[in-house]
């Protein structure tokens, strides 16, 4: 189900109940109204009364994996007396499409959004958009072995890392045009050199909310998201190392 497809119902007056999948901390930020959390980790153990109809939801940026809220969603289903639908693009989409939430008004702290590798590994590729903002290594200003031992590595292959999603070079590459549906999670990769934050800077004040910026950029991909200093893998020069 779509945000649009929600807020005509909840507006025609649909008797729906609304499960907010995500931990109590994110659902005290901000969620919509009437929601009640349940923790997608609880869902199968939560004793229920005959809710009827279900909207389920997460934060819609990935971070707890696909495979957590369908398994959240498909315990919630097998109770007695409840039907389940899933919100396509989670809170990040509701806020996206104006929905109302609890979030009280004022001036806030400014908050991005950030995925790590891991979480962007259990995403659906096919819901995933990489914005590529990564700086191409400058050559080497000399050809002597010290220079090339010491240049950089070219940066991860996107492709190759992240079977299946597609890549876009900037945040306004028509790759993140949805065409009007639910919009794909667009992931922003830097070389850490703080350009992923401006990018989602303008996606937030151009009204988008489904973003997240990879924590750590192109060094937590050379690491596979592993803590340390060399890449992990065939990649890693043991010239560099101690």
């Amino acid at each position: 189900m779509t945000a649009a497809n929600l807020q005509q119902q909840l507006a025609g007056g649909a008797k729906v109940v609304l499960i907010d999948v995500r931990i109590p901390t994110s659902f005290a930020q901000g969620h919509l109204p009437g929601a009640i959390n349940i923790p997608a980790s609880l869902c199968s153990q939560k004793r229920l009364p005959p809710l009827g109809r279900v909207v389920v939801y997460d934060d819609g940026l990935g971070r707890q994996g696909s495979g957590s809220l369908q398994a959240a969603a498909g315990a919630l289903a097998q109770k007695p007396g409840i039907t389940v639908d899933i919100l396509e693009g989670g809170f990040a989409a509701w806020e996206a499409a104006h929905g109302l939430t609890t979030r009280g008004r004022g001036i806030h702290h400014e908050t991005l959004n950030y995925i790590t590798y891991a979480q962007l590994k259990a995403n659906n590729p096919s819901e995933v958009v990489l914005v590529d903002l990564r700086k191409t290594p400058a050559p080497p200003s000399s050809s002597s072995p010290q220079a090339l031992a010491s240049a950089a590595e070219p940066p991860t292959d996107l492709g190759r890392e992240f079977p299946g999603m597609a890549v876009a070079k900037s945040a306004a590459d028509k790759a993140l045009n949805s065409g009007g549906g639910t919009p794909s999670l667009i992931v922003l990769i830097d070389s850490a050199d703080g350009s992923a934050e401006a990018a989602a800077r303008l996606l937030k004040a151009g009204g988008s909310r489904r973003y997240a910026i990879l924590a750590g950029g192109e060094l937590s991909l050379a690491r596979k998201g592993q803590a340390g200093l060399q890449r992990s893998g065939p990649r890693s020069n043991p010239r560099t190392r101690n």
